[in-house]
Protein backbone atom coordinates (compact mmCIF):
# COMPACT_ATOMS: atom_id res chain seq x y z
CA UNK A 1 0.00 0.00 0.00
CA UNK A 2 2.74 2.38 0.61
CA UNK A 3 4.68 1.86 -2.84
CA UNK A 4 1.45 2.36 -4.36
CA UNK A 5 0.39 5.38 -2.51
CA UNK A 6 3.64 7.24 -3.03
CA UNK A 7 4.30 6.16 -6.51
CA UNK A 8 0.72 7.27 -7.84
CA UNK A 9 0.64 11.08 -8.98
CA UNK A 10 -2.60 12.56 -9.02
CA UNK A 11 -4.24 15.96 -8.98
CA UNK A 12 -5.31 18.05 -5.64
CA UNK A 13 -9.14 16.62 -4.95
CA UNK A 14 -9.48 19.80 -2.47
CA UNK A 15 -7.24 22.06 -0.46
CA UNK A 16 -6.83 20.84 3.37
CA UNK A 17 -7.57 23.13 5.88
CA UNK A 18 -4.39 25.06 7.53
CA UNK A 19 -5.80 23.39 11.14
CA UNK A 20 -6.13 20.17 9.81
CA UNK A 21 -2.81 19.09 11.23
CA UNK A 22 -3.69 19.85 15.19
CA UNK A 23 -6.88 18.21 14.68
CA UNK A 24 -4.60 15.48 12.38
CA UNK A 25 -2.77 14.46 15.50
CA UNK A 26 -5.11 14.71 18.20
CA UNK A 27 -7.63 12.40 16.23
CA UNK A 28 -4.36 9.89 15.79
CA UNK A 29 -3.80 10.07 18.97
CA UNK A 30 -7.51 8.88 19.76
CA UNK A 31 -6.90 6.39 17.01
CA UNK A 32 -4.26 4.53 18.67
CA UNK A 33 -6.18 4.45 21.68
CA UNK A 34 -9.50 3.11 19.72
CA UNK A 35 -7.04 0.45 18.24
CA UNK A 36 -5.69 -0.84 21.39
CA UNK A 37 -9.12 -0.30 23.19
CA UNK A 38 -10.43 -4.28 22.00
CA UNK A 39 -7.51 -6.14 23.68
CA UNK A 40 -7.11 -3.65 26.58
CA UNK A 41 -8.28 -3.91 30.41
CA UNK A 42 -9.38 -1.00 30.17
CA UNK A 43 -12.68 -0.06 32.19
CA UNK A 44 -14.10 1.42 28.46
CA UNK A 45 -13.27 -1.78 26.86
CA UNK A 46 -16.78 -2.52 26.62
CA UNK A 47 -17.91 0.67 25.25
CA UNK A 48 -17.75 0.53 21.77
CA UNK A 49 -18.33 -2.47 19.68
CA UNK A 50 -16.08 -2.23 16.94
CA UNK A 51 -13.13 -0.03 18.79
CA UNK A 52 -10.47 -1.25 15.73
CA UNK A 53 -12.80 -0.48 13.27
CA UNK A 54 -13.75 2.85 14.72
CA UNK A 55 -10.19 3.31 14.66
CA UNK A 56 -9.50 3.23 11.21
CA UNK A 57 -12.64 5.55 11.03
CA UNK A 58 -10.30 8.03 12.95
CA UNK A 59 -7.42 7.47 11.38
CA UNK A 60 -8.63 8.00 7.72
CA UNK A 61 -10.52 10.52 8.58
CA UNK A 62 -7.68 12.11 9.80
CA UNK A 63 -5.41 11.71 6.94
CA UNK A 64 -8.26 13.29 5.02
CA UNK A 65 -7.57 16.73 7.19
CA UNK A 66 -4.03 16.80 6.01
CA UNK A 67 -4.09 15.11 2.90
CA UNK A 68 -6.10 16.60 -0.58
CA UNK A 69 -5.02 14.99 -3.18
CA UNK A 70 -7.20 11.96 -5.68
CA UNK A 71 -4.62 9.41 -4.24
CA UNK A 72 -5.35 9.84 -0.33
CA UNK A 73 -9.19 10.24 -1.27
CA UNK A 74 -9.09 7.09 -2.96
CA UNK A 75 -6.36 4.93 0.15
CA UNK A 76 -8.09 6.70 3.03
CA UNK A 77 -11.59 7.01 1.96
CA UNK A 78 -11.35 3.85 0.67
CA UNK A 79 -10.32 2.16 4.09
CA UNK A 80 -13.52 4.29 6.00
CA UNK A 81 -15.59 2.90 3.72
CA UNK A 82 -14.60 -0.72 4.37
CA UNK A 83 -14.52 0.01 7.72
CA UNK A 84 -18.03 1.40 8.14
CA UNK A 85 -19.64 -2.30 5.97
CA UNK A 86 -17.82 -4.11 8.06
CA UNK A 87 -18.74 -3.25 11.26
CA UNK A 88 -22.51 -3.50 9.08
CA UNK A 89 -22.11 -6.72 8.17
CA UNK A 90 -20.92 -7.69 11.74
CA UNK A 91 -23.86 -6.56 12.71
CA UNK A 92 -25.73 -8.38 10.50
CA UNK A 93 -23.94 -11.43 11.03
CA UNK A 94 -23.75 -11.18 14.94
CA UNK A 95 -27.14 -9.31 15.94
CA UNK A 96 -26.25 -9.47 19.85
CA UNK A 97 -23.04 -8.25 21.12
CA UNK A 98 -21.95 -9.98 24.60
CA UNK A 99 -20.29 -6.17 26.16
CA UNK A 100 -16.98 -7.26 27.79
CA UNK A 101 -16.61 -6.71 31.27
CA UNK A 102 -15.00 -3.22 32.15
CA UNK A 103 -11.15 -3.68 33.20
CA UNK A 104 -9.80 -1.65 35.84
CA UNK A 105 -8.17 1.89 36.56
CA UNK A 106 -4.59 0.53 36.18
CA UNK A 107 -5.85 -0.62 32.43
CA UNK A 108 -6.97 2.44 31.61
CA UNK A 109 -3.46 3.50 32.32
CA UNK A 110 -1.65 1.05 30.50
CA UNK A 111 -3.87 1.70 27.58
CA UNK A 112 -2.62 5.41 27.97
CA UNK A 113 0.90 5.08 28.02
CA UNK A 114 0.69 2.05 25.56
CA UNK A 115 -1.20 4.71 23.03
CA UNK A 116 1.16 7.39 23.82
CA UNK A 117 3.87 5.31 23.17
CA UNK A 118 2.70 3.71 19.89
CA UNK A 119 1.56 7.17 18.50
CA UNK A 120 5.38 8.13 19.08
CA UNK A 121 6.56 5.59 17.32
CA UNK A 122 4.27 5.89 14.42
CA UNK A 123 5.40 9.52 14.31
CA UNK A 124 9.06 8.08 14.00
CA UNK A 125 8.47 6.59 11.43
CA UNK A 126 6.17 8.98 9.17
CA UNK A 127 9.59 11.23 9.96
CA UNK A 128 11.72 8.48 8.35
CA UNK A 129 9.48 8.21 5.64
CA UNK A 130 9.75 12.06 4.92
CA UNK A 131 6.34 13.16 6.49
CA UNK A 132 6.83 15.33 9.18
CA UNK A 133 3.52 14.97 10.82
CA UNK A 134 3.61 18.17 13.04
CA UNK A 135 2.90 21.85 12.75
CA UNK A 136 5.75 23.67 11.17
Amino acid sequence: MVIGYRSWVTGLAYVPPSWGVHLNNLLMLFAVGLFGLGSSKSRFRGALRHPMLSGVIVWAVAHLLVNGDWTSVVLFGGLAVWAVVEMVVINRAVPVWDRPEPGTKGGDIRLIIISLVIFSVISGIHTWLGYWPFPG
